[in-house]
């Protein structure tokens, strides 16, 4: 597959991400896709790294379930000879505590014949590991009231 071909796949994902269009993000996808995400899966359950890509749909599923997704933008954007990666930033707003998390991003892809085999997605952990503690004890309190 020739690079222009990926690159535009690569383009693609963020367009549809940025647009909520999660069929149109599932269809970059190779089915053996390896999405490895640099946060605890355990603590955070919507940043937990997938194999396949139906195990991604569940994991980007719960993202939307649990987010609206005020903005997604591309910071930057670098096509290497094995790989593209972008830093985005994002601002979302958690649905049941209205709390916002915004962060930015740094992703890595890497395709074959046209689809996304494997993605980085590296975040700030420790922040995001604290806004999973802060909204949970939210929701708790809010069910003790």
């Amino acid at each position: 597959m020739s690079l222009a071909i990926e690159r535009a796949a690569f383009h693609l994902v963020h367009e549809r991400w940025a647009a909520g269009d999660l069929e149109g993000v599932m269809e970059l996808f190779d089915e053996d896709v390896l999405h490895l995400i640099n946060v605890d899966g355990f603590a955070v359950p919507y940043a937990a790294s997938s194999y396949g890509k139906e195990d991604l749909r569940l994991r980007i599923q719960l993202v939307v379930d649990t987010f609206y997704v005020d903005t997604f933008e591309i910071e930057s954007y670098a096509h290497e000879r094995e790989f593209s990666r972008s830093v985005v930033t994002t601002q979302k707003t958690h649905k049941k505590t209205g709390e916002r998390l915004c962060e930015r991003i740094r992703f890595r892809y890497w395709f074959k014949n046209g689809l996304i085999v494997r993605v980085e997605e590296r975040h700030d952990a420790p922040y995001m590991e604290a806004f999973q503690r802060l909204v949970c004890h939210m929701e708790n309190a809010a069910r003790s009231a």
